[in-house]
């Protein structure tokens, strides 16, 4: 098969790095990406992002998805504000596409600091939430959108180019949208870090039912060339999680039934800042022509609802 990230050749046989959850996960030599090794239909797609991953009370994706989403709004708030103030770094705030804005949270923080942001959500659950807020949201995959071409001064894909099933598509996208010296700014899991080599396939971000590619540094950056991005940063900021949160995730590495029964509560709500220097934040600029062409909307399947996965 050939990498969706380089081009390269990859074997199924030769590269197989590991199988999770039902789902063959093969290492491109040439890049070093992570991907699974056969992706999922666009039919198939909105089923992957119904109640059950935003909610784990709505069903158990096994510790893949959510504890409960909503809930986790003042963290995410937070973090978007601390976003926002790395963003207005490099642009002066204007027009902003979060692709994959889940709730809104983001969007809405930008709204408040003087940005015109709009969303493109695939779960009609979080789009429904982000318009509640105010926020205009383009609801379906990020390839169907109608956007007009250098109508913005950021992209934005908080937790979202790993559940793309062309990164490099939609990285062109989203610098077809951008206005002459607009950005793209994102964050990925990084598959190089100590914290992802120490628990190898238990790693909390390989979750291939959701997730379909695991970076490195040097596999976003061939990823942004190619979608004539340059990249200007790339950094391990930590995070913001509550308690029940964490306890929620820890089910990818151990059986956590009495702690997450225990986190339900008061002290599930209290908001823990932690850096396992394993997600890393892209910031990169429109630069060149983008190499390659393209596919038209109706052929790609690129989408991911929600962001701090």
């Amino acid at each position: 098969m050939t990498c969706a990230v380089c081009g390269g050749a990859i074997d199924r046989s030769r590269d197989l790095r590991w199988v999770k959850d039902g789902h063959a996960i093969l290492l491109c030599p040439t890049c070093g990406v992570l991907e699974r090794a056969d992706l999922p239909a666009e039919e198939e797609l909105e089923g992957l992002y119904l109640d059950d991953y935003f909610f784990s009370s709505a069903g158990d994706v096994g510790a893949q998805g959510y504890a409960d989403y909503l809930r986790e709004e003042p963290n995410h708030r937070a973090v978007a504000r601390r976003r926002l103030r790395m963003l207005a770094r490099y642009v002066t705030p204007g027009a902003v596409l979060d692709v994959g804005c889940a709730a809104g949270f983001f969007a809405d923080e930008a709204q408040r600091q003087g940005w015109r942001a709009e969303g493109v959500e695939l779960s009609a659950t979080m789009a429904e939430h982000a318009r509640s807020l105010g926020v205009t949201v383009h609801e379906g995959l990020f390839a169907a959108a109608d956007l007009p071409a250098e109508s913005v001064d950021a992209v934005t894909m908080w937790d979202y180019i790993e559940h793309a099933t062309d990164p490099v598509d939609d990285l062109r996208r989203a610098a077809a949208l951008l206005r002459p010296g607009g950005i793209v700014a994102l964050s990925t899991g990084d598959a190089s870090s100590l914290a992802a080599r120490l628990t190898g396939r238990r790693w909390h971000l390989l979750t291939p039912r959701h997730h379909n590619f695991f970076f490195t540094p040097g596999a976003i950056r061939t990823a942004l060339a190619r979608a004539g991005l340059v990249p200007l940063r790339v950094s391990h900021p930590g995070g913001i999680y509550s308690v029940a949160y964490l306890s929620h995730k820890l089910g990818t590495l151990v059986d956590v039934g009495s702690l997450k029964v225990a986190a339900t509560g008061r002290a599930g709500r209290v908001a823990v800042p932690l850096n396992l220097f394993d997600i890393m934040t892209v910031v990169a600029r429109r630069g060149g022509q983008p190499t390659g062409t393209t596919r038209p909307a109706s052929t790609s399947a690129s989408a991911r609802p929600g962001a701090g996965s």
